[in-house]
């Protein structure tokens, strides 16, 4: 791997216009901006890159991702798989927060942290949310203030499930406790200390935010209600919430189809925010990614079950700059900078001296073309060139690319091996230290 890299001549947003530029970056940092970059230093390897006047944006930052799957609303069979690290990176994102949802049973907080540690290890930036939709929440420790205080990756509380006949329908007091557990975590740690809100169909809208806000001195940042554009009435008190200075999520992954004919498209939603008088900087967009999206009849019958997909979350980005006309700059920043704000991840959403390399190019189509996370090309030509651990399936026994056919003889099969990181010699001992420790006696029980 280069020590250092540069990328030449990129048409930079970061997310505000910069030109064209060259960005130096050295590990996991971006070291430099400007004309004409060059570094000659003996024993670093220096890697260029020219994009040749591509765009360069910060990358995407989904504050909202069901990393370890979710769903289950129409029996165990509609569990959601986990998502894999290149279907991320192809996406553009480079840090996710994980969440729980619906499930919060078979689903566990502790297994949202792990599968977090081991997406931060494969390559990109990971942070999760205690709980899951039900108050009292799923929490790790026993209490949403200790897990922010102690736990290094819990950035907040969520999602908890408003307006939703999956909700545990908590009352005002539950959520105001709740949500100063988050606060005081978030005042304890130095976090962002949120409280995400899942907001369902239900007409009571996001009336119980409104009366939590009336009956305490919670500040507005610490709330962060998503769903936003499920179906018009929810749109229309998000943009009234909006413009009384909240923060208000779009999900990506929530727009019309032969199923859905009540949401509005993200993008469009974005546009009718900006022009009801929301201001941008109050607005964000997250995925929904690997969560189950059911589909209910009146008669609360499943009819229907999508998976959200993080993909959306460019998709409807370039939708808003090529056919909603948003500016560039703001576009960006509401899957950037704007985020990384709310959750005050302060080397994260934006392109400048200090801040993590995470980057994502594209094309004059928006097309993604390069991503960058931690320092580390992720995405070369579209295609992604670092891979989860078990993302190749013919390491996988009994998955079916390991096999040659039905009931043919394969060696290697039944005990695939995984060879070492090449970067961190401790992965596995060498011989002399398995010897080693083959003739050890322990004498402890």
């Amino acid at each position: 791997m280069s020590n250092i890299t540069i990328i030449k001549n990129a048409n930079i947003y970061a997310p505000k216009p910069l030109g064209t530029k060259d960005i130096l970056i050295g590990g996991k940092q971006i070291l430099a901006i400007g004309e004409s970059l060059n570094v000659q230093a003996s024993g670093l390897k220096v890697k260029e890159i020219d994009v040749g006047g591509m765009y360069l944006f910060p990358g995407l930052i989904d504050q909202h991702v069901h990393i370890t799957g979710g769903g289950g609303e129409g029996g165990f069979h509609y569990r959601t798989p986990e998502i894999t690290l290149s279907h991320i990176t192809t996406s553009g994102v480079t840090t996710v927060v994980g969440v729980l949802g619906t499930d919060g049973v078979t689903r566990t907080t502790r297994e949202l942290l792990a599968k977090a540690q081991a997406l931060d290890f494969e390559g990109v930036s990971t942070y999760i949310y205690c709980g899951a939709y039900q108050v009292p929440t799923r929490t790790i420790t026993g209490m949403p203030r200790s897990d922010l205080v102690l736990i290094d990756k819990v950035i907040g509380v969520g999602e908890i499930a408003i307006s939703d006949s999956r909700s545990s329908h908590p009352t005002t007091k539950d959520l105001a406790e709740l949500a100063s557990e988050a606060h005081v975590g978030g005042l304890l740690a130095g976090k962002a200390g949120v409280l995400h809100l899942h907001v369902g169909d239900d007409q009571s809208k996001l009336d119980i935010l409104w009366e939590v806000l009336k009956t305490t001195e919670l500040p507005k940042s610490v709330f962060v209600p998503t769903h936003l554009n499920r179906n018009p009435d929810l749109l229309k008190a998000g943009i009234a919430y909006g413009k009384e200075g909240g923060f208000v999520d779009v999900t990506s992954g929530i727009r019309p189809d032969d199923h859905d004919h009540v949401s509005i498209k993200p993008s469009k939603a974005i546009r009718m925010m900006v022009d009801a008088g929301v201001k941008s900087a109050h607005i964000t967009m997250s995925s929904d990614s690997n969560g189950s999206s059911p589909i209910f009849d009146h008669d609360g019958k499943l009819v229907a079950m999508g998976i959200g997909s993080i993909s959306t979350l460019w998709e409807e980005t370039r939708d808003a700059i090529v056919n909603e006309h948003i500016p560039i700059e703001t576009a960006i920043s509401i899957v950037t900078n704007n985020v990384a704000r709310v959750l005050k991840l302060s080397t994260k959403g934006a392109i400048k001296r200090g801040a993590d390399a995470d980057l994502l190019i594209t094309d004059d189509q928006f097309k993604i073309q390069h991503v960058f996370a931690k320092g580390q090309q992720m995405v070369r030509d579209g295609k992604p060139i670092v891979f989860g651990t078990f993302e190749d399936q013919s390491h996988i026994p009994g998955a079916p690319d390991s096999k040659g056919g039905t009931g043919d003889v394969n060696a290697s099969r039944g005990r695939p091996m995984i060879d070492p990181d090449p970067d961190d010699p401790d992965d596995f001992p060498d011989e002399l230290e398995r010897q080693a420790q083959s003739n050890r006696r322990h004498y402890c029980c």
